[in-house]
């Protein structure tokens, strides 16, 4: 507050009541935050959070300042601490001086990254070790996931670590790290990179390649994320960039909203559901002539907390970024209507599941659709303007609706065959019988 308007407020105080005096002071309160930058970090609002709560919070580490205090995630504490003591021994360091300035001189900005709400009542040092801790964690965890998955830890070490003691622990950890709540700032674990001195130029492609799906990881090599423009945000971000990286929707301005029929409509209207074979995104659907091209969507039992994850950062996003995830399921839930277009999407290759059959599909897609809002251009128009296209043409109904009844088994196309062979013997009979009669004296 400037000094003229401090000088305003005294003299308005003498002879303004209470509640204007509250007003003026929330005005004031809000112009001194209007600056400041836009948060990457949130709760998740109610209105995505009531379709599945328990697929924001984490199972078993809490990491950032929101889920932190909750007991059933204390246990991880101690972990916490070990893995402390391994990154320190690692490094040949006796002390944690060098570590602690850094991470304080990048207080403020680290803090800049939370909606404010999320940090209430915690001080300046809780904060900074707090960003220390879970990003030592963070760092050693993957450090011993490949040497994991490199056969290079002994039972030893595993018997001593509750995380990979148990797979399904390990599993958890690894999805904890890509919920939206549970974040610290991606920089922090860079500038911790850096201190550790032990990791060449592509360390973030080295770490975090277990986050992402296999397509995306041959092409983690060569994305620059860290000299990038727009670098990621948190741990959560960068799956999101790495993943969607490979997909590049033809994009253009329609804000008129747009819909398909169902999977199973569409199939009596002659389109086809193929799985798409060709490495690529598994966000990259297209359509060509009368068949959809998509990628394999395999449902497990975290399936539904990784998808809400992402739509829930893209949900945080400003307008203008495209929102592929949330397109993509916008996509599905308009495919899937009732369990027979789920059946019909896995009989095609294109839904793989182990955690239930069509009828949880059908749900899990319909709940994950509930109030999400695509982006302002949708990443798959021209494949609903070419599916609606398509479907609009009568001539590709009626030849489907051929295929179906006439033609989808060997022994109906033999009775329709021996039906055509039948009805021109009998036109042959007939004709002879006429030339017949007017030829007789």
């Amino acid at each position: 507050m400037n000094l003229n308007r401090g000088i305003k407020m005294l003299v308005k105080r003498g002879n303004d009541d209470e509640l204007t005096v509250l007003i003026d002071k929330m005005v004031d309160d809000l112009s001194s935050t209007s600056s400041r930058a836009i948060p990457s970090i949130h709760s998740v609002g109610d209105n995505l959070r009531s379709n599945n709560e328990k697929a924001y919070d984490p199972m078993a580490v809490a990491i950032g300042p929101i889920h932190r205090d909750k007991p059933h995630l204390k246990s991880m504490d101690h972990q916490k601490k070990k893995y402390l003591k391994l990154f320190l021994d690692s490094m040949g360091e006796p002390s944690m001086d060098i570590y602690v300035r850094e991470i304080r001189a990048m207080e403020e900005r680290a803090r800049r990254c939370y909606a404010e709400e999320t940090l209430v009542g915690l001080r300046k040092d809780d904060f900074v070790l707090m960003l220390l801790l879970d990003g030592i964690f963070i760092l050693e965890f993957f450090r011993r996931y490949n040497e994991d998955d490199e056969r290079k830890l002994t039972n030893k070490d595993k018997d001593e670590d509750i995380i990979f003691r148990f797979g399904n622990v390990k599993n958890y950890v690894l999805n904890d790290l890509v919920l939206f709540e549970n974040q610290i700032p991606f920089f922090v674990l860079e500038k911790l990179l850096q201190l550790s001195k032990t990791r060449d130029k592509n360390e973030v492609a080295d770490l975090f390649w277990p986050l992402v799906s296999t397509s995306a990881q041959k092409t983690l090599q060569d994305c620059s994320i860290t000299n990038s423009n727009n670098p990621p945000p948190h741990l959560l971000g960068f799956v999101h960039y790495v993943e969607s990286l490979q997909f590049s929707p033809n994009l253009y301005a329609n804000n008129e909203m747009k819909n398909i029929n169902s999977a199973t409509e569409l199939n009596e209207a002659g389109i086809i559901f193929k799985k798409r074979e060709e490495e690529g995104s598994f966000l990259d659907i297209k359509f060509e002539k009368n068949k959809i091209y998509v990628p394999i969507l395999a449902i497990a039992d975290l399936t539904e907390s990784y998808w809400r994850n992402l739509i829930a950062y893209e949900h945080y996003l400003p307008c203008r970024n495209q929102r592929k995830f949330t397109d993509y399921m916008y996509f599905m839930h308009c495919l899937i209507h009732d369990p027979r277009d789920a059946k019909l999407l896995r009989r095609c290759g294109v839904i793989s599941t182990w955690a239930g059959g069509d009828e949880m599909v059908y749900r899990l897609i319909k709940q994950m659709g509930n109030n999400v809002q695509p982006s302002e251009m949708f990443s798959y128009n021209d494949v609903f303007e070419g599916v609606n296209r398509h479907c609009t043409k009568r001539k590709n109904t009626w030849m489907a609706v051929l295929r179906r009844d006439y033609f989808d088994s060997p022994w109906k196309v033999i009775s329709l065959v021996a039906g055509f062979v039948l009805l021109g013997v009998g036109l042959v009979q007939m004709v002879f019988a006429i030339l017949s009669y007017y030829q007789d004296p």
